[in-house]
């Protein structure tokens, strides 16, 4: 038997062991959340969503309008390059070459800016979500939470949901200003 499926064996024989004496013993509470839901749906989530995507917009706008200012100085090379002289249309082509790279170093730096700011933020929420939910496992005496939208739990019954607990206790700390 190798080491992985040794240390998985022996993980799995520890937990039902810990299961079958909380079970036993009447003590087995077992709940489950999806955190990526209660990100979508908290007011935080929602308000952090809403700040990306008009950021989002800004610098498309931005893109947009440089990339215009690209195709009209395509065009006018393409228009007049038949009447300028060698070192003018070599000048212009090295112009747009250097705004063409530049669009692109652009484009590229915005998209990986959004994409950080929105790991950032999303982390955050989660990491808070996850706070919550030790408060709420603590306070309400669950052995065990899981977390769904990992693919962690297959079924569970409705009334050991606790996802929309954690919206809610997020979003009352959140109207006040704490998280």
């Amino acid at each position: 038997m190798n080491m992985k499926k040794f240390t998985a064996f022996t993980t799995l024989f520890l937990a039902l062991s810990l299961f079958s004496g909380a079970i036993e013993a009447g003590e087995l509470k077992i709940g489950y959340a999806n955190l990526q839901r209660a990100l979508n749906e908290c007011e935080a989530g929602k308000s952090a969503k809403e700040a990306l995507q008009r950021e989002a917009r800004g610098k498309e706008e931005e893109l947009n309008r440089k990339e215009q200012e690209l195709k009209a100085l395509r065009e006018e090379i393409e228009k007049k390059s038949a009447v300028w002289n060698a070192e003018t249309r070599a000048r212009k082509e090295r112009e747009f070459q250097t705004k063409s790279q530049e669009f692109q170093k652009q484009y590229m730096e915005y998209g990986e800016e959004l994409n950080r700011k929105k790991r950032e933020t999303e982390g955050r929420i989660i990491d808070e979500l996850r706070e919550i939910v030790n408060e709420i496992a603590e306070r309400d005496g669950y052995t065990y939470i899981f977390e769904v939208s990992l693919g962690g739990v297959l079924y569970g019954p409705p009334e050991a949901d606790i996802t929309d607990e954690v919206i809610k206790v997020y979003n009352e700390r959140f109207r006040e200003g704490r998280r």
